[in-house]
């Protein structure tokens, strides 16, 4: 019964579960041995020696038959050096069968010289996830590669700088989505027309950096920032902007302050803050709403017993949000 299913249905099946438990699956029958065999995604976490040279093999098993590898995941908590070389023969056997899918994640600190732009140079590449790499000493002689296949960028506690993030962008100029998230070493975040088909952007702001978007097809845009760092946020131009989020106890003057000249207008703002910073807004929020420069807002409070959002009745936010603490969140959803 177990060989009814065709192959490709099989590898359905296993994507859902974890290499080893997929492996445990083989038994069913030559069918499923064959197909955990040649799995599409491949998932490993290095932590020791023995675990290199298990990974080694599988990986030398996919070069040596030519298994396509659709989504190639590596997260390293060795902490040797020694696993270095290992990391550029497996990434090289990854690209060399048409990875679509690199999630790559090391320790923050770690010194790996991560081939970025070999990764970069593949054709077949649609989503990279980069994950505690320092990209600030990689040389850029080799000039800048273009990536046009990508499609998503992430960078999460990632060391760069200005130059390289640029460097960046610059290659991969057709990514639809990217998320910066708590990258450090730049003291300014720049979006300047450089990605062509940008739909959505996702900032998550570990620093004080100045962050200037000018990204005329941006249509989501969500812009974090930790509890009290000052929010840098210079929108110049997103005429297609649909969502804005905004999370911080410090609010933006130009997402309530009516008199600022807007150079986008988002359907709908979402800003989370706490209760004595919505509180200090609150008047300016109003005029909008009375003026029709807002359609609706709506607001909503926090419960930490209950974890979980309750609505506060239009009308009473003001008086309700002065009750509660700085501890208290508060969400305001605007529509335009």
């Amino acid at each position: 019964m177990a060989d009814l299913l065709p192959e490709c249905l099989i590898h359905k099946i296993l994507s859902y579960l974890s290499l080893t438990e997929a492996t445990r699956l083989s038994i069913l029958s030559k069918t499923w041995l064959q197909a955990c065999s040649t799995l599409p995604n491949l998932e490993f976490t290095v932590k020791y020696r023995n675990n290199m040279k298990i990974v080694d093999n599988i990986m030398e098993r996919y070069r040596d038959e030519k298994i396509p590898i659709e989504k190639f995941e590596l997260s390293d908590f060795s902490y040797l050096r020694l696993v270095f070389p290992m990391f550029d023969k497996w990434l090289d056997i990854a690209l060399q069968n048409s990875v679509k899918h690199i999630v790559f994640g090391v320790p923050s600190h770690t010194s790996y010289p991560l081939p970025i732009f070999k990764i970069f140079a593949s054709k077949s590449l649609r989503e990279l996830v980069l994950s505690g790499s320092n990209l600030k000493h990689v040389s850029l002689s080799s000039g800048v590669v273009k990536c046009n296949s990508l499609r998503k960028l992430t960078l999460s506690d990632v060391v760069l700088d200005e130059n390289m993030l640029q460097t960046l962008l610059s290659s991969c100029p057709f990514i639809v989505s990217f998320i910066f998230d708590n990258c450090y070493g730049l003291k300014k975040i720049e979006l300047l027309n450089n990605l062509q088909k940008i739909k959505s952007v996702l900032i998550w702001k570990g620093g004080n950096q100045l962050v200037k978007i000018q990204a005329p097809t941006l249509e989501h845009l969500s812009y974090v920032t930790q509890p009290e760092t000052s929010p840098k946020l210079d929108i110049v131009d997103a005429p297609n902007l649909v969502s804005l989020v905004y999370k911080g106890n410090l609010v933006p003057t130009i997402f309530v302050d009516a008199k600022l000249p807007w150079s986008c207008h988002p359907r709908r703002l979402l800003l989370e803050s706490n209760g004595t910073t919505i509180a200090y807004v609150m008047d300016r929020l109003m005029y909008m709403k009375s003026s029709n420069q807002l359609k609706e807002v709506k607001v909503y409070r926090f419960d930490w017993g209950e974890v979980r959002w309750h609505f506060v009745e239009l009308g009473r936010e003001k008086e309700a949000i002065r009750y509660y603490t700085e501890r208290n969140r508060f969400r305001f959803l605007l529509d335009w």
